[in-house]
């Protein structure tokens, strides 16, 4: 390749990398599945399952989805720092056995870095190939839509007996922005992909999807770029604490967002 083209290749490839938080262009325009919640949340137990954003580090989830929907109760079961294949896994799904809730809401992939064939699809993307995982077994998969369709398989397989099974729900993952520009978790084509892959699955396994992701109008190109530990108490960001986890603002819209679309 002779110099002048390599340059240019160079630096179109650092510009792609130093993106500062715009979205990427969505490619696919898979369909999101709003299958219909037929109740209200009002007066029901209510489980958040995921990574850190759905943990007892942050109370607003918590505080304003009860305050705001008239939920009898709501649980963070999230793990901090946990990837969507750690979540599969038996140990921990068996914090939603215990706590018998009537309404399951997902948020996963905070800890995945939705890098090029990491992801996986069942056949709507350019992603590998993913087959499905045997539910007899504790989960054993190589790709991020493994791991989330596994949670909602396995969740459903416990429930099947059962008077009434609890209403599950995926919210596709927000963007984020870890240490800088170059790292794989704040690169936008990841976040999509992570994205893309939630709601290829939602499709696949019938499951009501919220997008998060779309949803929640936040520019990132505002937001900070995190670095551990997390602070707390000094905002730095709009929507974030910290250019990942939501702040008090981004909690509240993202309740907001849920409420809106669990009632249509």
């Amino acid at each position: 390749m002779p110099i002048k083209e390599i340059t240019i290749y160079i630096c179109l490839s650092l510009l792609t990398a130093c993106n500062t938080g715009e979205k990427a262009v969505d490619q696919y325009k898979l369909p999101v599945n709003h299958k219909h919640y037929k109740d209200t949340m009002t007066g029901k137990r209510i489980l958040l399952y995921g990574d850190s954003i759905s943990s007892d580090d942050y109370e607003w989830y918590k505080q304003y989805l009860k305050e705001d929907s008239g939920a009898s109760d709501v649980f963070l079961a999230g793990f901090s720092g946990y990837t969507t294949s750690m979540l599969a896994k038996n140990s921990q799904l068996q914090r939603i056995y215990d706590y018998r809730p009537d309404i399951i809401i997902c948020l996963l992939g905070g800890n995945d870095t939705g890098k090029r064939n990491t992801v996986g699809t069942f056949g709507l993307t350019d992603e590998p190939t993913a087959s499905e995982t045997d539910l007899n077994s504790d989960y054993t998969g190589d790709y991020f839509i493994q791991a989330a369709s596994h949670i909602a398989r396995k969740v459903r397989q416990h429930y099947q007996n059962s008077i009434q099974a609890p209403f599950i729900v995926f919210c596709t993952p927000l963007p984020q922005k870890r240490s800088n520009s170059f790292n794989s978790f704040s690169q936008p084509e990841n976040w999509l992909r992570k994205r893309d892959a939630i709601v290829e699955c939602c499709n696949k396994y019938d499951i009501k999807c919220i997008d998060l992701y779309n949803l929640c109008d936040w520019d990132f190109t505002k937001e900070p770029y995190w670095t551990s530990p997390t602070d707390i108490k000094n905002n730095h960001g709009i929507y974030t604490m910290d250019g990942l986890h939501p702040n008090e603002n981004g909690y509240k819209d993202m309740v907001r967002i849920i409420i809106k679309e669990m009632s249509e």
